[in-house]
């Protein structure tokens, strides 16, 4: 495309194939720029959707590391990462099957300490 440019002749508008480059790269820019806009209303859905699950990744990183704990007071008390899982599993299970809304993702770490 800069080379046409470059060596175009004085009178730009009697060069079609090199007006048809410029238009078909102006038509390719607005398609980018489409999809980098997509692209940016994606990355906020995913952020906002990242940030509900936060409070309870939070809360189940704790409760796994108490759980974890407890075996130091008593060897009765120790749990591994599959019990803890199981817990997990069983709390999402009790959660609404379909949408799950952030206040319901607030009540999961209650439905696993409630186990």
């Amino acid at each position: 495309l800069l080379e046409k440019l470059s060596n175009a002749p004085p009178d730009l508008l009697s060069d079609v194939p090199m007006i048809e480059s410029l238009e078909a790269t102006k038509a390719t820019a607005t398609e980018v720029q489409l999809a980098v806009d997509r692209g940016k209303e994606t990355e906020k859905g995913i952020n906002l959707a990242r940030e509900a699950y936060r409070p309870v990744a939070t809360e189940a990183s704790m409760l796994y590391f108490l759980l974890l704990q407890l075996g130091s007071i008593n060897s009765m008390y120790q749990y591994s990462l599959a019990s803890f899982l199981l817990f997990f599993e069983k709390a999402m299970r009790r959660a609404d099957e379909e949408t799950v809304s952030a206040d319901e993702l607030g009540e999961i770490p209650q439905k696993m300490a409630a186990q």
